[in-house]
């Protein structure tokens, strides 16, 4: 919903509205311990300030505004083809029995996955912003 797909709400408002970027995504980096959210993109100097401002501007809409149904489901579409796109083909497939072992999951974690996100509702994702996405506790990092 927020970055994770060519049609997320972040590169809707930053790409395709304000055209401050080519591209901007938001993604979690999993580890053994901890996990890292992170946001991504390139943007000019001119609209580096304006691109942060939009970004936290769209976190507060995902915390205080429903997410609509048609929304989801498309979301939901993608992410279950995602996840099956990572099974087509002896490289994909070994690259994800690859994670598995690295982080000790095991194979039931693909079905689980699965009906996880099929059955995971608008109410729930956004309880999950209002917990995470808290714009105090993020860190900036803006390379020049």
């Amino acid at each position: 919903i927020f970055g994770g797909f060519f049609g997320s709400r972040l590169m809707s408002n930053i790409r395709e509205d304000k055209g401050y970027t080519y591209g901007i995504h938001s993604y979690i980096q999993n580890h053994i311990h901890d996990s890292a959210w992170l946001i991504s993109t390139e943007a000019g100097r001119a609209v580096c300030e304006p691109t942060i401002e939009e970004v936290y501007k769209e976190m507060h809409i995902l915390c205080n505004e429903p997410i609509e149904e048609d929304e989801l489901s498309l979301v939901r579409n993608y992410m279950i083809g995602s996840v099956l796109g990572e099974l087509d083909g002896p490289f994909q497939l070994i690259s994800r029995w690859k994670n598995y072992v690295l982080n000790g999951i095991d194979e039931t974690y693909f079905y689980k996955s699965v009906e996880l996100i099929k059955s995971t509702s608008a109410e729930e994702l956004q309880d999950l912003a209002k917990k995470y996405l808290n714009p105090e506790s993020f860190y900036e990092l803006i390379v020049v």
